[in-house]
Parts: structure tokens; C-alpha cells; sequence
């Protein structure tokens, strides 16, 4: 992840819990508290793309290796 979005994510974070702290108000905690849910179902889904992209590829490059030995042989 680059280092923007992880600086952002942190200041969300930290603004977040400094609304709490606060307020300490219940709506807003349950706000917070699904934002950061949200947030880290996000991060999640973007690092498994991110996984199968990289699998993908290395797959892709794997066969085009097999097939390139295999066409000359040596």
C-alpha cells in the first residue's frame, strides 16, 4: 500500500478517535466504528487484488518460460 493511503488511513484513524474522545457520543461511536469497519474490509479486498494480480502474473510468466524452453530446446 502506498505510503499516502497509509498516512491517510492513520489521520482518518486519529480524527476518528479524537471525535470520541470528544464527544463520546453513541451515534458517533457506532459511526466510527462502522467507518474503520468499512475501511479495513476495504484494505482487505484491495491486498486480496492485489494477491491475485501477482499470482496471476507470475503464473503468466511461469508458462511463457515453459513454452519458450520448450521451443528451443538446447
Amino acid at each position: 500500500m502506498g505510503s499516502i493511503w497509509k498516512y491517510g488511513l492513520v489521520f482518518l484513524g486519529g480524527a476518528l478517535v479524537g471525535a470520541l474522545v470528544c464527544k463520546n457520543s453513541k451515534e458517533i461511536r457506532e459511526v466510527c466504528v462502522k467507518a474503520m469497519g468499512g475501511l479495513l474490509d476495504l484494505k482487505d479486498k484491495a491486498v486480496e487484488a492485489a494477491e491475485t494480480a501477482k499470482e496471476s502474473a507470475e503464473d503468466f510468466l511461469a508458462e511463457a518460460d515453459a513454452a519458450r524452453k520448450a521451443a528451443n530446446p538446447s
